[in-house]
């Protein structure tokens, strides 16, 4: 391992009120040195990541950093912790770059940056950010299809009820499919478990079908997910984006579910093949999806179709965005800190060969 420096200098891209400097500093003192700065700040010729014509718009923010003192911030960090936006355009520009954190769960997100695959580190917060509201959020997507709520909704702007416009659902007794299960699969397995649910997944790391834990009743690997999609009644997309995964959702995918199984998917869009989605609500054999994620939504506007179908549900990735703040990815930041430190493995190191 390469020699590290007597203080180490920590990078934030997030405004200095929002960023907990004093915790971070407090894991080792005297050792680390943190500083927090809008990502904006740092934007060049190469541009930012996301453009502002899909999900992302602009956000204020400000600096008081003169260019030549933010420019010598970059060449003297050590570690970068970002999240979205960020410039797209960084190595040349961090010399001392050892290691690079993403605070969110997806590193998919990062393949415009040219921290991909680069001579850094990089690690992620995958499993331990946002489990519980994302969980949440897939159980109450399923119990929308389930209980025809959007019926209501209609039923209301029209200023009528109408009993006989419902066709309720038991979730009770059903089989949920999670589509990688790591840590907000498990999670959606523990919710889906207390309604009563079967619950089957999938996992890339595996080769051969195993009995399942923690309320998972069947554990298939990733070549025998048509088998498992053929028998949920729901199914959950919460695995990583890569190469193996891109558009796992297919024409082949769609065939082999379940008639009027639905969709919900809290992972990446492009884990799904759109135009085999929509041939599969037009046939029916797809009853429902919910979309909390759409393919290229950093770069272009949702699909219209898509948006404005009546068996479709749509939110703009904002599953994970709850009243209550937690710090699990903080506190796996400062876990990691202290590992590296000493030498030790980082939690959630990607492994470029698998891609997350």
């Amino acid at each position: 391992m390469t020699d590290l420096p007597d203080v180490l200098n920590i990078l934030l891209f997030m405004d200095a009120e929002d960023a907990p400097i004093a915790e971070l500093e407090a894991v080792a003192p005297g050792r680390l040195n943190a500083i927090a700065v809008p990502a904006q700040a740092f934007v060049d010729d190469a541009g930012m990541l996301p453009a502002t014509t899909g999900l992302w718009k602009p956000r204020p923010w400000s600096t008081d950093l003169l260019p030549e003192q933010l420019e010598q911030v970059l060449r003297d960090t050590h570690l970068l912790v970002l999240t979205l936006p960020y410039p797209k355009r960084l190595l040349p520009r961090m010399p001392s770059l050892l290691w690079a954190h993403y605070l969110w769960a997806g590193i998919s997100d990062l393949q415009h940056s040219d921290l991909w695959g680069g001579r850094v580190r990089l690690t992620s917060s995958r499993g331990y950010v946002d489990t519980t509201p994302i969980a949440e959020m897939v159980i109450a997507a399923a119990l929308h299809f389930a209980k025809d709520l959007h019926v209501a909704v209609v039923q209301a702007v029209e200023g009528g009820m109408d009993a006989s416009g419902y066709d309720l659902r038991l979730l009770a007794g059903r089989t949920m499919g999670v589509v990688g299960l790591g840590g907000i699969g498990l999670e959606v397995a523990r919710l889906a478990n207390a309604m009563g649910m079967r619950v089957v997944a999938s996992r890339l790391s595996i080769t051969e079908r195993q009995p399942g834990e923690n309320g998972v009743e069947t554990l298939y690997p990733a070549a025998d997910l048509h088998d498992m999609l053929a028998g949920c009644d729901y199914v959950t997309l919460t695995t990583a984006l890569t190469d193996d995964t891109r558009d796992m959702i297919d024409d082949s995918a769609v065939a082999a579910m379940k008639d009027g199984a639905v969709l919900l998917n809290v992972g990446r869009g492009e884990l799904i093949d759109e135009r085999a989605l929509k041939d599969g609500l037009r046939s029916g054999k797809v009853g429902g999806a919910y979309l909390d994620v759409y393919t290229d939504e950093w770069f272009r506007p949702p699909d219209p179709e898509l948006l404005a179908h009546p068996r479709v549900l749509m939110t703009p990735h904002n599953s994970g965005h709850v009243d209550v703040v937690t710090s699990f990815a903080m506190d796996l930041l400062k876990r990691n800190i202290a590992s590296f430190l000493a030498g030790d493995p980082l939690i959630n190191e990607v492994d470029w060969a698998r891609g997350y």
